[in-house]
């Protein structure tokens, strides 16, 4: 092989190397979103019901449901939804 053809495929063997790493990437932060969204879903679904669950036995419904406490369940899933619980409960203490 002469060195043209040699720089060719190190070229080759570079770009293949390089797209199958963007592949790689592309998935795990499509993982990461889904992820996100999945947790978002979820927490919030589990504020909505312990919210319905407290007005229920007459007690004040203590979490409000809107972007940032979505935001908080997206990031940290149900330990933020327990985050945001305490935090309000140690406030009212």
């Amino acid at each position: 092989m002469d060195m043209g053809g040699m720089e060719q495929a190190e070229w080759t063997i570079g770009l293949v190397t390089g797209f199958v790493l963007l592949i790689v990437i592309l998935k795990s932060r499509a993982n990461m979103v889904f992820r996100f969204v999945v947790q978002a879903v979820i927490g919030g679904v589990l504020i909505y019901g312990m919210n319905q669950f407290f007005l229920s036995q007459n007690l004040v419904s203590i979490i409000a449901l809107n972007p940032l406490t979505v935001l908080t369940c997206g990031f940290l899933g149900i330990p933020g939804v327990l985050l945001l619980f305490c935090i309000q409960i140690l406030s009212m203490i």
